[in-house]
């Protein structure tokens, strides 16, 4: 894979381990670096999972984020506030909470449109 490609990861859903069996058969005799991730059965009661597209969130946004819990802004004992956030990333407050807004906002839209789509398909 060049460097300036990301990987992308793909989720599909099949009928049953027969199916899954064929697939896995199947892209193990590719010559690539592909790899399984997960296998999830959503017929299991203990299985809580959602996959969520969170490609709108920004590369400044992500930053963001990742500055603001490494702080620990998102702990339950909260660190990191929107000054301490906005110093790390060298911009104002103002841009700081703006962008943890936005992003925020994003992620929480894709969750639970994914919460939504997963409730049809369930009934």
């Amino acid at each position: 894979m060049p460097e300036t490609d990301h990987p992308l990861f793909v989720t599909l859903k099949v009928e049953d381990r027969t199916v899954l069996q064929n697939v896995v058969s199947q892209y193990s005799t590719i010559e690539s670096d592909i790899k399984m991730i997960s296998i999830v059965d959503p017929s299991r009661e203990d299985v809580n999972s959602l996959s969520v597209d969170v490609s709108d969130v920004t590369e400044k946004q992500w930053e963001a984020l990742e500055v603001a819990h490494e702080l620990g802004h998102y702990s339950t004992q909260r660190g990191g506030n929107l000054t301490d956030i906005a110093d790390a990333l060298g911009i104002s407050k103002s841009a700081a909470s703006q962008r943890l807004r936005a992003a925020e906002g994003k992620i929480m839209s894709a969750i639970l449109g994914a919460a939504r789509i997963r409730g049809r398909e369930a009934v």
